[in-house]
C-alpha cells in the first residue's frame, strides 16, 4: 500500500510538471506569435510589391507612401495588370481616358500609349500625380480627394454644390452610395495596417488628425 501511493504521488507531481512544461510553452508560443509571426502575417495580408516605384512616386509628388500603399491595395491587391469592369487598369486602377491626360502632366520615358498603365513605374506616377492634384483641389481634405478618386472629380464638385449632402460647400457630409462612402474610410483603416506593417520601410507622414474624414 506505501509503495502505491508513493507512486501516486509521483505521477500527479508529473502530470503538475507537465502542466506547467505547456503552460510556458504556450506563454512562449504567444511571444513569438506577438514578436515574429503577427508582423509576417500582416505583410501576407497586405503584400508590398514594386516598393521601389512606389516609394519613387511617393517622393516625387509628396505623397504619404503607407496612404499610397493602401490606395494600391484597396484599388488592385498590387495586380498590374488589373482591370476594372469599368476598364480601369493597373496598380492604381486609371482609366484610359485619364491616362491620357495625366500623361501630359508628367514628363514620360516615351510617348503616351495605354499599354503603359499596365507598367507599375509608370501608373504609379500617373495615380500620384492625379492624387496630388485632388488633395490640392479639395483643400487638403482626404476625404473628399479620396471620394473623387474614385467617383469622379465632377461627381463630388456636384455633390458639393447640393446643401443636402454639404453644408458648406467644401465638405461632404453626407455621400451618396455605399460603395463610394466606404471608399475613402477603408483606405485609411488599410493606411494604418501598412503604417503598422512596414515601419522600417513606409515613413508615415500624414498625421493622425490630418485625414480630413467625418466622423
Amino acid at each position: 500500500m506505501t509503495a502505491k501511493k508513493k507512486g501516486q504521488k509521483v505521477t500527479k507531481r508529473q502530470i503538475g510538471l507537465a502542466v506547467s512544461a505547456v503552460a510556458v510553452g504556450l506563454v512562449a508560443v504567444a511571444i513569438c506569435w506577438a514578436f515574429r509571426w503577427a508582423p509576417k502575417k500582416q505583410e501576407i495580408v497586405y503584400p508590398l510589391d514594386y516598393e521601389q516605384e512606389l516609394l519613387s512616386a511617393a517622393d516625387e509628388f509628396s505623397i504619404d507612401p503607407c496612404l499610397l500603399a493602401a490606395l494600391v491595395y484597396c484599388e488592385s491587391s498590387f495586380r498590374p495588370d488589373a482591370v476594372s469592369s469599368v476598364g480601369a487598369v493597373g496598380l492604381m486602377q486609371i482609366m484610359p481616358e485619364t491616362g491620357r491626360w495625366l500623361s501630359g502632366k508628367i514628363e514620360l520615358d516615351a510617348p503616351y500609349d495605354d499599354e503603359m498603365l499596365y507598367d507599375p513605374a509608370t501608373n504609379l506616377r500617373l495615380g500620384c500625380w492625379y492624387l496630388d492634384f485632388l488633395h490640392k483641389r479639395y483643400d487638403g481634405r482626404w476625404q473628399e480627394a479620396l471620394t473623387a478618386y474614385i467617383a469622379g472629380q465632377g461627381q463630388v464638385d456636384r455633390w458639393l454644390t447640393d446643401p443636402e449632402l454639404s453644408k458648406d460647400g467644401k465638405t461632404l457630409d453626407v455621400i451618396p452610395g455605399q460603395d463610394v462612402k466606404e471608399y475613402a474610410a477603408k483606405v485609411m483603416r488599410t493606411h494604418e495596417k501598412y503604417k503598422t506593417a512596414y515601419p522600417d520601410v513606409l515613413v508615415c507622414t500624414l498625421d493622425d488628425d490630418d485625414d480630413g474624414l467625418q466622423e
